[in-house]
C-alpha cells in the first residue's frame, strides 16, 4: 500500500512543501506508514521527463531526498513512496530494486499505483509487445503495461480505464483464482506531460474498505484527495493537510486537470 502525491500548476513550482515540509506531506505519510520499500519522483522540464527513483528507504535516506525534491521546479510533478506488494510471494530481495520503484514511464507518460494487481502473471500473458515494459517484479507494473496499452488503442483515457477493467475481469474469471477482485485497489496518478490525471478505483471488501487515512485517521484509506486552485491542482492518496479545502474523489471517479489560458481546469467523471 504505497502513497502518492501529483500536482498541476501553471507556472513551474517548487514542490518542497507539498512533498517534506506539510503536516502530512509525502515524505511524513511515508515515516507514518512504514512505506520503506522504494520511492521515486517524475517531473517535466521543457517538456522533455525526468525520473528519479530509488530502492532505498526515503526516510532512510532523507538527505537524498531533500535534495531531488528541491531541486524541482516544473508544471507536472508526480511522487511515489513504495511499501511493496507481494502477490506472487516472492522472496523480498526479488521485489525491492530500482526496477520495481516507482514512478514508472513510456514516451511521454509518467505513471505511479498504489494497491495490488492479485493477477499479475495472468494479465502480463496476454499484454502481447506491451509485456516488454515490464523491467521488474512488480504487479503495478503489469497494471502500467496495460493501461499504456489500452491508452494507446482507445486514445482517451476514461474508455482505456473502462477497457482495462474488463480485461483485469476477464483474466481473473480464466484463472484457477478465487479472488473477490482482480485487485485491491487501481488508484493511480499519471501524466502525458500536459494533463494531470488521478483514478480513484478500489475493491468494496470489508477489509478493504474499512481501512484509515495514515496521518488523520478520518477518511477511508483509499478514497484519494485533491486540492483545485486557480494557478495549481494537488491530488494526494490523503490531504496533506487539515482543511475544508480538499475534495473527495470517489471510487470510480477519474480527475483531469490542465493548464488553459493561464489557469488550471479540470473534470471529475464517473468511469
Amino acid at each position: 500500500m504505497c502513497r502518492i502525491v501529483g500536482v498541476i500548476s501553471v507556472e513551474p513550482v517548487k514542490v518542497t512543501h507539498y512533498l517534506i515540509n506539510a503536516e502530512c506531506s509525502l515524505f511524513n505519510q511515508a515515516v507514518k506508514g512504514k512505506q520503506g520499500d522504494g520511492w521515486g519522483i517524475g517531473w517535466y522540464t521543457d517538456r522533455s521527463m525526468k525520473i528519479f527513483k530509488s530502492e532505498k528507504t526515503v526516510y532512510d535516506e532523507i538527505d537524498v531526498f531533500k535534495r531531488v525534491v528541491e531541486d524541482i521546479s516544473s508544471k507536472i510533478v508526480i511522487a511515489h513512496v513504495r511499501k511493496a506488494s507481494n502477490p506472487r510471494n516472492l522472496p523480498r530481495k526479488e521485489i525491492i530494486g530500482w526496477e520495481n520503484s516507482q514512478p514508472f514511464r513510456y514516451q511521454g507518460r509518467v505513471f505511479a499505483h498504489n494497491g495490488v494487481l492479485r493477477i499479475p502473471d495472468e494479465v502480463a500473458e496476454a499484454l502481447g509487445e506491451y509485456r516488454d515494459l515490464i523491467k521488474g517484479k512488480n504487479d503495478s507494473e503489469v497494471y502500467f503495461a496495460l493501461l499504456m496499452r489500452e491508452w494507446d488503442l482507445m486514445k482517451d483515457v476514461a474508455h482505456a480505464l473502462r477497457s482495462l477493467e474488463e480485461a483485469l475481469w476477464k483474466a481473473l474469471g480464466k484463472s484457477d483464482k478465487e479472488y473477490p477482485s482482480p485487485y485491491s485497489s487501481l488508484n493511480a496518478v499519471f501524466s502525458d506531460g500536459e494533463r494531470l490525471y488521478a483514478y480513484n478505483r478500489y475493491s468494496t471488501e470489508k477489509e478493504i474498505v474499512s481501512l484509515k487515512s495514515l496521518c488523520y485517521g478520518d477518511d477511508p484509506y483509499y478514497e484519494m484527495t485533491f486540492l483545485p486552485r486557480d494557478d495549481m491542482l494537488i491530488v494526494a492518496s490523503e490531504k496533506l493537510w487539515k482543511s475544508s479545502e480538499w475534495r473527495k474523489l470517489s471510487n470510480g471517479e477519474l480527475l483531469t486537470a490542465w493548464i488553459e489560458d493561464g489557469k488550471i481546469y479540470y473534470q471529475v467523471e464517473r468511469v
